[in-house]
């Protein structure tokens, strides 16, 4: 594999980054003094939707592992279970084998990060499921927790365990790590690979899973192509709309959105231009929506309606209605 060598595009979701904190914290690290050290906070990851750039992301590996002196991939694979990922986890519990939930988890594994990915392929009658990290950077600790969490998803859907017959990794440890190392993988691990992978009988990719209804999985499906289109969309505009989307009223500014985002304003106007939108543009957007709904759906007054698209006056509210709509507030309430 060719690791990119420019990774500044690539995000990790908040949500990936809260797991990991609580993990960190069930093993006596200090989640504050982390974020602190990959310059976060906590307002970042409690956005819904929130993207958390890689190199920080990177940072906040290295800080936890610096914090302890306990194997830290190994203890997190212990620790995190599917159900830390409820919606992917559902919808793989409705697959009819292990290889389709798999072929699912691999289309949707950008919505938790896109970091690193994996890949299975088959060779000499086995199954290989390989981790590709998107930096030469990344830790043993992350490729450990990505292969266990990994592992414990195949077992969680086949409610047994599913031990590797063979298991590669590309770095080494001390010879006093090695028995942890048997015990967390379920055989002894090839230190020193040139990849990183878990090598399975095939049977176990090929065997009906015991939860396998596809109907079922094809709701959960939905909601994921929902999370993965906006994960799809850039960063910052699916930000954006949303709290414009869920301002009470619209009389805010690119300050105040800019300081929800935990951003500078000339930060965001350059990313949002770089999505090939403005801030104006979307409000206007959020506007025109909001005025059409009230205008259909309420008696409210049109000056208090002005009022909650956050115009400064019913005049500069009529002109903008006009150049959206072709026609005045009070011509398109009536029309509807």
């Amino acid at each position: 594999m060719t690791t990119e060598n420019n990774t500044s595009h690539l995000r990790v979701s908040a949500h990936w980054l809260t797991v990991l904190l609580q993990g960190f914290r069930s093993l006596g690290i200090n989640p504050e003094q982390v974020l602190q050290q990959a310059r976060l906070s906590a307002g970042e990851l409690a956005e819904p939707d929130a993207r958390i750039d890689l190199e920080r992301t990177l940072l906040l590996w290295k800080a936890a592992a610096a914090a302890t002196d306990q194997p830290l991939g190994l203890r997190l694979g212990d620790y995190l279970t599917p159900l830390h990922f409820p919606l992917l986890a559902m919808n793989l519990m409705h697959s009819r084998s292990l290889l389709e939930a798999l072929g699912t988890a691999e289309r949707y594994s950008s919505v938790i990060s896109e970091g690193g990915r994996f890949s299975v392929s088959q060779h000499h009658g086995l199954m290989h499921l390989t981790y590709l990290p998107g930096d030469r950077s990344f830790s043993r600790d992350q490729i450990d927790t990505v292969l266990l969490l990994l592992k414990k998803f195949g077992e969680w859907l086949y409610c047994r365990s599913v031990p590797p017959v063979r298991v590669m990794l590309n770095f080494t440890v001390a010879d006093s790590e090695v028995d942890e190392y048997q015990r967390a993988y379920g055989c002894l691990p090839e230190f020193g690979a040139d990849k990183n992978v878990l090598v399975f009988e095939t049977e176990w990719f090929q065997r009906p899973l015991p939860g396998g209804e596809p109907a079922l999985a094809g709701m959960h499906q939905q909601l994921l192509d929902a999370q993965l289109k906006r994960v799809q969309q850039p960063e910052v505009r699916t930000r954006v709309e949303r709290c414009l989307q869920e301002a009470v009223h619209l009389a805010t500014d690119r300050e105040d959105i800019a300081s929800r985002l935990y951003m500078s304003v000339s930060t965001l106007q350059r990313r949002l231009g770089e999505a090939g939108t403005s801030f104006q543009q979307l409000l206007d957007t959020e506007r025109e929506r909001r005025a059409t709904q009230l205008l259909r759906g309420t008696d409210l007054p049109i000056s208090d309606i002005s009022g909650l698209l956050g115009f400064a006056d019913g005049s500069a509210f009529s002109k903008a209605f006009k150049r959206w709509q072709g026609m005045s507030p009070l011509q398109y309430r009536q029309s509807t």
